[in-house]
């Protein structure tokens, strides 16, 4: 949750101010939790703006809203005079049972140890090498643990360019049910390839990648051996910030500002790993409610609606309805039935999902999947069978809508090339073709488009396409280029080195060339650096660049550059 840090003068909240329901010294513990009433929205949204929310219950009286306090966090709580209680925990840590070894796992009613979470993923690959790659975002979190995604599918090699899908659960450390889901999820796809027929469509047409835990420093706060609820005062347990005492939900890039350096290594790792990938959906797993969250979290829907909203909302009431028809009664009902757009249930910046669709183009929704953040394990089975069809199935929407390759119409190479939908698209819901293979796929609701394809020195065309839900409309474009167009490019005389390069390159202009001002561009032809070209040979510092690939440009000479 948002979080901003008032120490010097006290933010004037439009609230009663009562006597504390229970008094205690805040700095003994790391965090906690504590539940606040309120009268109206309004007031929910000043909470949310000054500190993390949880979770928000209204009922005839107004709303219940629990808060999440870091360290940082308790001083400038205390200045609002606000009346709290504090939450009690269960004291799962414990509690939780435990698998202290592979074959503990057997049966999906255990969470696993650190060691175990690790022989698992090592034991995928192990057995189904054809099938599955264990790839590592981050190879050393502030506490030392690792933060892996398992890529399971049969494009191994990545020489088809296919749609890309990424799941990632437990970006709070102390929710900790889609941590299981996941593991459970990447042993369910590859012990039934070869029986279950979804599970091959999906293995052999979609790209997908599985991060169980984003938050391991969290999860395994106390030791790589437990895991639970915390415990007040004595610091057992799994905590939601990460090692530093963040909530990490609220570190991503906010939308519309500049993207900095500064974030939580975690946060670091991941936004590399999808400045590397190009992913066409995803979904972030949470505990503490059970709703499907689609974007904006920035904005509520009055202000600011999502260009997809109708397609978020029909895969979204998709996913709950299938939860109703698998799980127990009731469950999965918060919000609409177990729908909500994020920032009609509260506005907050920074988070997971709003960083991926605005910066990424990619469809990420945030799904609540138990109001218990930490079930027993004997609840565990039932979980799955609930969800497993809703997780199969979402999947699968990352294919459907329109897709094919951009690509010259004289030469057939591909094409980075902007796909945007007429009187539709805004707030970067646009997306892009990419190299190699001048590839796109467009995931949108039923009905009919017009679609224009934009590439730097061609003209633009436009096309009328016609969707149908649940099928996949295949729409290859020739781009004719411009020959009035600025850029024609030599690739020979710019000279790059070292390359691959890290921390700095070495260029050299091998023609004359008065400008004043190179660019640098990544895979997606985005403009993400410019340079002053002082003379004709110099070395550039490069370290604020993502590993990838990028192309640079001086006067009408453009080299590629890669980045490790």
């Amino acid at each position: 949750m948002k979080k901003i840090w008032i120490l010097v003068a006290m933010f004037a909240l439009s609230f009663t101010v009562l006597a504390q329901t229970e008094i205690f010294d805040f700095r003994d513990l790391h965090e906690a939790y504590i539940d606040v009433r309120v009268n109206d929205q309004s007031q929910v949204q000043q909470l949310a703006d000054r500190f993390s929310i949880d979770k928000v219950s209204r009922d005839a009286e107004g709303f219940e809203v629990r808060l999440w306090l870091g360290a940082r966090d308790y001083e400038d709580f205390m200045q609002t005079g606000l009346a709290y209680t504090l939450v009690h925990p269960a004291n799962r840590w414990g509690e939780l049972t435990m698998a202290t070894t592979y074959a503990q796992m057997a049966n999906w009613n255990k969470y696993p140890t650190y060691p175990v979470y690790c022989a698992m993923l090592d034991t995928f690959q192990l057995c189904f090498p054809t099938l599955c790659r264990v790839d590592t975002l981050l190879s050393a979190t502030p506490n030392g643990h690792k933060i892996l995604a398992a890529y399971v599918g049969t494009n191994l090699d990545g020489s088809q360019c296919r749609p890309q899908f990424f799941y990632n659960s437990s970006i709070h450390g102390d929710e900790q049910l889609g941590f299981v889901m996941m593991l459970h999820l990447i042993d369910y796809l590859l012990n039934n390839y070869t029986t279950d027929t979804q599970v091959r469509r999906i293995l052999d047409n979609i790209d997908l990648w599985i991060c169980p835990v984003q938050n391991p420093d969290g999860m395994y706060a106390v030791n790589d051996s437990t895991m639970g609820g915390w415990s007040m005062g004595s610091g057992s347990g799994s905590n939601r910030g990460n090692a530093n005492g963040m909530d990490l939900n609220r570190n991503y890039p906010i939308v519309g500002q500049p993207v900095k350096n500064t974030y939580e290594p975690e946060i670091q790792a991941i936004i590399g790993f999808f400045e590397t990938h190009h992913f066409v959906a995803s979904a972030c797993f949470h505990g503490g409610a059970e709703v499907f969250n689609y974007p904006w979290d920035r904005w509520v829907t009055s202000a600011v609606t999502h260009a997809d909203q109708t397609w978020l909302n029909y895969v979204g009431r998709n996913f709950a309805n299938t939860c109703h028809q698998y799980g127990e009664s009731g469950y999965f009902t918060d919000e609409d039935n177990g729908l909500t757009p994020g920032g009609d249930w509260y506005v907050v910046t920074g988070s997971h999902q709003d960083y991926l669709n605005y910066y990424q183009y990619c469809r990420d929704v945030t799904i609540e999947i138990s109001s218990d953040k930490s079930p027993d394990g004997s609840e565990l089975p039932q979980y799955w069978n609930s969800l497993k069809h809703s997780l199969l199935d979402y999947v699968e929407e990352c294919g459907f809508g329109f897709g094919g390759k951009v690509t010259d119409s004289l030469t057939g190479d591909p094409l980075v090339a902007e796909v945007f939908v007429e009187n539709y698209d805004l707030n970067n819901s646009e997306v892009y073709s990419y190299l190699p293979c001048g590839q796109y796929y467009r995931p949108i609701k039923a009905g009919t488009y017009w679609v224009t394809y934009s590439a730097e020195g061609y003209y633009s065309k436009t096309v009328q396409v016609t969707i149908t839900d649940g099928a996949f409309l295949d729409v290859d474009v020739q781009l004719v280029k411009n020959p009035s167009s600025v850029k024609n490019v030599a690739f020979s005389s710019l000279f790059l080195y070292p390359n691959p390069a890290h921390s700095y390159v070495n260029i050299k202009i091998g023609v004359d060339c008065l400008a004043s001002e190179g660019v640098i561009y990544d895979a997606l032809g985005k403009k993400v650096m410019t340079f002053d070209v002082a003379k004709d040979e110099f070395s550039l510092d490069i370290s604020n660049l993502h590993s990838g690939t990028y192309f640079v440009q001086v006067c009408n000479q453009l080299s590629m550059l890669v980045i490790q």
